[in-house]
């Protein structure tokens, strides 16, 4: 009889032991650790409106200007940028009469009647004076020395001075491209 209270106080312990054993690893915890690591490039976002119109709204319609007379109308580019930012517009051509039938046909108005200037928030550099687009393709500034901003409107006014000896006809000019560049 002792024996068999011995092997059941060995078993019973045995048992205890376990489950104490089970219950210590229960509460033993491992950790281990991340690092969260984002490279986030420069980047923006660019919007226009004001006086545009049409399906894309792109369109500055100056409506019917007498000879003689200087109209301007205005163009705002909505701005998001998280570096040091610049806006600079190119045009393709000059404002060209492209009616075959009007009297205008083939002309151009000079490209010293159509000029821009722009202004917006007092911490970058904007175009102060009436400048003229660049040539064909090349790039001219609206805006140089932007800060990081979300949500910047940028206007840009564009001014018409139809020459008095400008014949009548239907002008235009496609396109005025305006790019946001971002980064250094």
């Amino acid at each position: 009889m002792r024996k068999a209270v011995l092997v059941g106080l060995f078993v019973l312990g045995l048992v205890m032991g376990i489950c104490l054993s089970g219950l210590a690893g229960a509460s033993t915890q491992y950790q281990k650790q991340v690092i969260p690591l984002v490279n986030v490039e420069s980047g923006g976002s660019l919007s226009i409106g004001g006086d545009v119109s049409g399906p894309d709204n792109n369109l500055v319609n100056f409506g019917s200007v007498a000879p003689g007379s200087t109209t301007t109308r205005t163009v705002i580019m909505g701005i998001n940028a998280n570096d040091v930012w610049r806006l600079t517009v190119s045009k393709t051509k000059n404002l060209e009469c492209t009616n075959v039938g009007d009297p205008g046909y083939g002309q151009f108005i000079p490209s010293s009647s159509f000029t821009y200037t722009s202004n917006g928030l007092a911490s970058a550099t904007y175009v102060g004076t009436d400048t003229e687009f660049g040539s064909n393709g090349t790039p001219s500034n609206v805006v140089t020395g932007g800060s990081a901003v979300g949500g910047c409107n940028v206007n840009v006014v564009y001014k018409l001075a139809v020459p008095s000896s400008q014949p009548k006809g239907y002008y235009t000019a496609p396109h005025h491209t305006y790019t946001l560049i971002v980064g250094s």
